[in-house]
């Protein structure tokens, strides 16, 4: 056998060596992913667990802030009512856009137009 030869099997030899090592080097750093994502799982079967029950506590949490929120817009109906004020947005006719610097709904603007200095959301 030429030294050539010799030479070119003893590199094959490495490249495979080398490949091999690599490969392996994947598989135990897969085996790390695949084991910390178990315990990450676990974690989440368990907070899922824990959090059956609070379905039925923010259901009543929604409809307390629904019921709040209409009394609220009632309340706001029956302040519009006293003072005067146009009726609900849904029914005002649209409204000019506001110049650059003009002040925003409640401010001077409101008082020297003769309306009421009530907050509103319009």
């Amino acid at each position: 056998m030429k030294p050539e030869h010799v030479v070119s099997i003893v590199l094959v030899a490495v490249a495979v060596v080398v490949v091999a090592l690599f490969l392996i080097a994947i598989v135990v750093e897969l085996r790390r992913t695949y084991f910390r994502l178990i315990t990450i799982l676990g974690a989440v079967g368990e907070t899922v667990d824990k959090t059956d029950g609070l379905e039925s506590v923010v259901a009543d949490i929604k409809a307390d802030l629904a019921a709040g929120q209409a009394a609220l817009a009632d309340c706001v109906d029956r302040l519009e009512r006293r003072l005067g004020a146009p009726p609900a947005a849904e029914e005002r006719p649209p409204q000019r856009e506001r110049s650059e610097g003009a002040p925003v709904a409640g401010g001077t603007d409101a008082a020297a137009t003769g309306k009421p200095n009530v907050f509103t959301n319009y």
